[in-house]
This record gives C-alpha cells, structure tokens and sequence, in this order.
C-alpha cells in the first residue's frame, strides 16, 4: 500500500489543500521518498500528524484521536481524504477491489467516522510484524531512548498500538528487544545490518555477558549502554532496532526532523539510509534542514507556505 494523495479541508493547524506523493503526471504511482518543508509554523509535523490522524479513523491501530483537535477553529467540521494504491497482494487479500482506494476521515465535535470501502478498511487496520504486510509508522521528533521507563512487550498486538503516536514510551520496548538479541540470530542481523546503514560510529557488539544493554561499541571504546551513546548515534540505534523488530517492507513511514539528532553535516546520509532500511518503503518526512533539501530531487519537495503549527 502506497499513499498517493491527501487532501486537507478545515483541518486546525493545516492549511487548505490537496498534496501528491505520486512520482508520475497521473499520480498513481507513489514517490518513495517526499519531503515536507517550509517556514517555521507552516504546519509541517501537524500534516504529518493530520494523516496519521485519518488514518486511525479509518483504520485504526488502537484508539482513534479526538476529533475535535483537528477541527480548525470556527468551523465545525473538518476533513481528510486519503487516495492509496494497492498492490496485488493486497487486492487479493481484500477480495479484488479496485486499486485506486480513497477514503474519508471525517471530524465533528461529537466524535469521528469514516467513508471507505469495508475491505480496505480491513486492510489498512491489519497489523503484522511480517515483512509481506505493510504498515504505518512514525518517528516523532521527540523520540529518545527512554530512561526509567517500563519495559514495552515487543508483540506485534503490544507494539500496534504505539505505531502512529508521538508518545516516546513507545520505544521502551529497546532494553527487552536487546535481552531477545542474545537468543535471536535473525534479529541481530537485521538489527546490525540496520544500525551500520543509519551510523558511521556506533555497533552493536553484542551482550557484555553480565548485563545485556551494555553491548553497543562507539568508536571501538569498550562497551556501553545506549543512553549513554552520542545523541546522534542513540536515534540511529532507535531506527535500527525498531526496523529490526516490526519490518518496514511495503511500509508508509513518516519522519519528524530526521536531521534532528545528525546534524547539517550528517543529516542527508541519514535520510539516505532510512531510505534504504527496507524494501518497497515509502517515507515521508518533515525538515527545514538545507542540507537534506539540496541533498534531494526538487520534484519530491512539498513546500507549505500558509500558518499552521509545525
């Protein structure tokens, strides 16, 4: 599944307008990289936020938002429309419907509801850690290798219902998912394999042998723990490790500020490898970096200009 379009109508924080992830004139093939940008309060991470939103109206991954904070102020209503393109796994699992979908998210004071056909709703609600099943996810700018925090199950049924927040307790799930590595020679690849894309510096060099987090090595110092890595190299071990557990093949990921943590210097190989983290992958990202936007192709770059609140 791919996202070719969204349309915007009376949605606080976004201005009016229908956006095209498709790479072609017709629209019905997706980019598999866009990047959105503007000025400072154009409602960058809130059009992220606002898809993610209709998304889990229509095919929600836990509780659907509360439809009156996407409602801009002095209308009483407010709407999303999302267009998708399936591939032929998809249609076959959903009993071959069309391969355009477009569906509806629909905000009032008294709650939200949805208009898309029954099928696709049963497949954009599924959720898997298989690779063949795309899903949703998104990595906030607030993301962090959570200090102090209970550990998360790393199920897929406990993991569904963080994919499409911005709570950063979704990623305490790390100190169980590093004690699962010592036992699990698949994960540790797709783990390692991840992390040496998105970090130059830091390897996970496996458990110390009396404690399990510490097993990540920065420059070949000894052994450490992840909160005690570089910022820069603690986001790349956040990637990595939820890439490894949940798979992001055939996905929609969005990224808040994926310069966050890299730096100007460092943020375009970052993208580069979130780019290359799985197969069929599309990302969508938010960043006023200028590094990352000379680093792309303009014809992949969304420029919101109106007040919003991103």
């Amino acid at each position: 599944m791919k996202l070719l379009s969204a349309t915007f109508i009376s949605v606080a924080g976004v201005p009016d307008t229908t956006l095209s992830f498709g790479a072609n004139v017709d629209g019905e093939t997706a980019r598999p990289l866009t990047v959105v940008t503007g000025p400072p309060t154009s409602g960058k991470t809130r059009l992220l936020e606002a898809i993610l939103a209709a998304k889990d109206v229509i095919g929600p991954y836990g509780q659907p938002p509360m439809a009156h904070e996407w409602i801009r102020d002095g209308e009483n209503a407010a709407k999303i429309q999302l267009t998708f393109r399936l591939d032929e796994d998809e249609i076959r699992f959903t009993g071959g419907i069309a391969t355009i979908q477009r569906a509806e998210a629909l905000f009032k004071p008294q709650g939200s509801r949805y208009e898309a056909d029954a099928a696709f709703v049963s497949l954009l609600e599924r959720y898997d850690h298989e690779g063949r099943f795309g899903k949703f996810d998104y990595f906030p700018a607030n993301r962090s290798v959570v200090q102090g925090a209970g550990a998360h199950g790393l199920s897929a049924i406990e993991q569904r219902l963080a994919r499409t927040t911005r709570d950063p307790r979704k990623y305490a799930f790390l100190p169980r998912f590093l004690v699962q590595l010592t036992h699990d020679a698949n994960g540790r690849a797709r783990f390692e394999a991840a992390l040496e894309k998105l970090s130059p510096t830091v390897k996970y060099a496996g458990s110390r042998g009396d404690d399990d987090l510490i097993c990540f090595s920065s420059n070949g110092r000894p052994k450490t723990r992840a909160t005690e890595l570089a910022s820069s190299e603690a986001d790349a071990v956040i990637v990595a490790a939820t890439n490894a557990l949940i798979g992001h093949e055939r996905s929609v990921v969005f990224v808040d500020r994926p310069e966050l943590y890299q730096g100007e210097a460092g943020a375009p190989a970052f993208l580069s490898a979130l780019q290359g983290l799985a197969a069929e992958l599309q990302l969508i990202v938010a960043t006023s970096s200028p590094a990352i936007l000379a680093s792309v192709d303009p014809s992949c770059v969304i420029h919101l200009q109106g007040p919003g609140a991103g």
